[in-house]
């Protein structure tokens, strides 16, 4: 043979493999990447700062209850439940499916909210938080990824331990 024609084939092997590697494998986890990035700065890190926000304010009466609750104030609009739910419709194309569904459960609820559901809410979002961080190599809390307990309220996973 040639060896223009064995360069020839080389080169073109070479930008075929270098093509499909960047089409199939390449493009696919700098997407999924940015996926995440973008599910953690527009969705994420706002909620979990929110849901700190609402346990914060019930703190004691949580641990009294052994229940989970989110407070609600009225005159600061970001710590109450309306704007909660607002933004997670506003941003509901960030959700992950576990997350919308716990979403979907505890906002139709009817007079006091089931411990169950709050839980089921709070510790989705906590979970996927860090989870999210972990995958982009970021700071994240381990205990809260294990747990779905926010640090600020560790005395609450204690106590949710001792009765598991």
């Amino acid at each position: 043979m040639d060896v223009k024609l064995i360069s020839v084939l080389i080169s073109g092997s070479v930008a075929l493999f270098i093509a499909v590697l960047n089409h199939f494998i390449i493009t696919p986890y700098k997407e999924r990447k940015n996926r995440k990035r973008e599910q953690l700065k527009h969705l994420y890190a706002p909620l979990y700062g929110i849901i700190n926000v609402r346990v914060k304010l019930v703190i004691e009466m949580s641990m009294r209850a052994k229940k989970l609750m989110l407070g609600n104030v009225d005159n600061k609009e970001y710590q109450s439940g309306v704007f909660m739910e607002k933004f997670i419709i506003e941003k509901s194309g960030y959700c992950s499916d576990e997350l919308l569904e716990a979403w979907i459960e505890y906002s139709s609820q009817f007079g006091e909210f089931k411990k169950e559901t709050t839980e089921r809410l709070v510790v989705a979002v906590v979970k996927e938080y860090n989870q999210l961080k972990k995958d982009l190599n970021l700071p994240y809390n381990k205990e809260e990824l294990k747990t779905g307990i926010p640090e600020s309220i560790k005395q609450y996973r204690e106590i949710l331990i001792k009765h598991s």
